[in-house]
């Protein structure tokens, strides 16, 4: 049950940091010359960071998804918005399916109805 609720509430949280990454994204395209080049280095950070918190979860639930999502991230180019976008997509798709998996033993133990 411990490991259910650990694992929900990394995913719960990865997805809402990747929901911000989507428009963080989205907001480049509309960037241009030095704004541009400013914006996506303010979005490699933001990468960065959100790394840092997907080895936290990683290291706290040892859920190999998440060492997936570390890969999928860990190469990011804010310039290639069309890859960003679609790795963000692939990483959604992982970490939602994380916090199905954990949801769905919680509702099992009676913890959701």
């Amino acid at each position: 049950m411990r490991e259910s609720i650990k694992l929900y509430q990394h995913s719960e949280r990865l997805k809402s940091e990747i929901m911000i990454g989507v428009r963080l994204v989205k907001a480049l395209e509309s960037l241009r010359d030095e704004e541009f080049d400013g914006g996506s280095k303010i979005v490699s950070e933001f990468f960065s960071a959100l790394n840092v918190e997907v080895g936290i979860a990683y290291n706290s639930t040892k859920d190999e998804r998440f060492r997936e999502v570390y890969e999928i991230f860990s190469d990011v180019d804010p310039v290639e918005i069309d890859s960003t976008m679609e790795k963000l997509r692939r990483a959604m798709i992982i970490i939602a399916n994380c916090a199905l998996d954990a949801y769905e033993d919680l509702q099992r133990a009676g913890l959701f109805k």
